[in-house]
């Protein structure tokens, strides 16, 4: 069912513009024809790193992802008991005693102030 108004009823349908008789039949040929020419530029090779730089990124995303799994997978396993193998960086002197040298690397401050405290050193 059609709703009619009175302001559609005074106008109607014709609004008044209407194209010439056979405008769209050769309206294609007359653009191209008032078309100025142009060359169409070749293409140019893009430069080398343009080129290179996905797969340099993709290189360096891997090896990131291959630093930080050898690096958790390191904190994981001294989580677990297993002590890394990392070099001595104290060497035993003939006067330190194997408790001292085991104090250095794998105690903390606290605990070895701790321990000297309590077994009277100071």
């Amino acid at each position: 069912m059609e709703k009619k108004t009175p302001l559609l009823d005074e106008i109607g349908r014709k609004h008044g513009l209407k194209a010439p008789e056979g405008y769209f039949d050769d309206f294609t040929e007359k653009m191209v024809d008032r078309l100025p020419e142009r060359e169409i530029p070749e293409p140019v090779q893009p430069a080398l790193w343009l080129r290179v730089r996905p797969w340099v990124y993709m290189a360096a995303m891997f090896a990131g992802i291959w630093l930080m799994l050898k690096m958790f997978t390191g904190i994981f396993s001294v989580e677990k008991g297993e002590t890394p193998d990392v070099e001595m960086t104290a060497s035993v002197v003939e006067d330190t005693s194997v408790e001292d040298e085991w104090i250095a690397h794998y105690v903390d401050d606290y605990t070895a102030y701790e321990i000297y405290y309590t077994d009277g050193d100071y």
